[in-house]
């Protein structure tokens, strides 16, 4: 089954609770679906599309630095092909980029499937007597997210290492296309002066500046682009969690806006499995078709 990951929305959310039985069987959930789940906290409520909506999670980040799953469920002809570890996958990334520390969940003391498919996931399971109220055990779940990388603003100083990783990132883009496209032909100059602009963040792991990307706003959207993540680290979902965190960076914008090439395959998987579809395609400076991409801001 080929499934992409973007935001829940109102109108999802109304399909799912119209359907609910498909996805919770004879339990009644509608009282916990509230619509702040997505209103409030649209950046971390998820849907797993298929053609249309066949699973989906609602969470958020406490501020204990949990990534709390309050709910995930997956529809009952898409069950056994991978959609819920997709969700809490994509969940993690996003609860990371905002500076989670953990993921949480809870389940009651009958629900084996649950117990049984978090363990698989890594969680450590507990039960805590009273959890919800005076004979309301619940078990509780928890696992530590990966530390290390921490995203925030490059400071005027990172110019230098900064570029390094740019153009090490996208020196194999530019063989690809044979020309010099403008991230290897930019300076330290033009990094330091955007940087000064702000809008410039990079990933850390300890001392080392391992990736980066830029967003800024133009009217009501978020342009985002020099994604770039070191050679040595790349596949480990850095990526991933930048674009996250320059999302993050704009919340009341109403769409992100990016391109890319339109050979490079390993980007367009990415923007479009994390939601980005195409908009349109024009050449750009350097004559190379470049691919438009936009994904709405639920809460924008």
């Amino acid at each position: 089954m080929n499934v992409s990951i973007d935001h829940l929305t109102p109108a999802d959310l109304r399909t799912v609770l119209a359907e609910q039985h498909r996805y919770w069987g004879d339990r009644d959930m509608r009282s916990l679906h509230h619509p702040t789940y997505v209103h409030e906290f649209g950046g971390t409520a998820l849907a797993a599309r298929a053609g249309g909506v066949v699973g989906y999670l609602l969470g958020f980040v406490a501020p204990t630095g949990d990534g709390y799953v309050h709910l995930v469920a997956v529809r009952d002809d898409a069950r056994g092909a991978g959609v819920a570890r997709a969700l809490y996958d994509r969940f993690a990334e996003l609860a990371a980029g905002r500076g989670a520390t953990g993921l949480k969940a809870i389940t009651t003391p009958g629900n084996a499937d649950s117990v049984a498919f978090h363990r698989r996931l890594g969680f450590a399971a507990d039960t805590v007597a009273d959890y919800s109220g005076p004979g309301a055990d619940r078990v509780v779940f928890r696992r530590p997210l990966p530390p290390g990388v921490v995203v925030g603003p490059a400071r005027p100083a990172d110019a230098g290492e900064l570029l390094t990783v740019q153009h090490a990132a996208y020196v194999r883009e530019a063989l690809r296309y044979g020309v010099a496209i403008p991230p290897i032909v930019e300076d330290a100059a033009g990094v330091g002066a955007a940087i000064e602009a702000g809008g410039v963040l990079v990933a850390r792991d300890g001392g080392r500046i391992v990736g980066t990307v830029r967003v800024r706003r133009v009217g009501a959207d978020a342009e985002i682009g020099r994604l770039a993540v070191a050679p040595d680290r790349q596949g480990g979902g850095l990526g991933t969690r930048l674009l996250t965190a320059a999302e993050a960076a704009e919340p009341d914008a109403a769409r992100y806006v990016l391109f890319t090439g339109h050979a490079s395959d390993r980007n367009l998987d990415l923007y479009r499995r994390l939601g980005y579809a195409e908009t349109h395609r024009a050449p750009g400076p350097t004559g190379v078709e470049l691919v438009y991409l936009a994904k709405p801001n639920p809460t924008g």
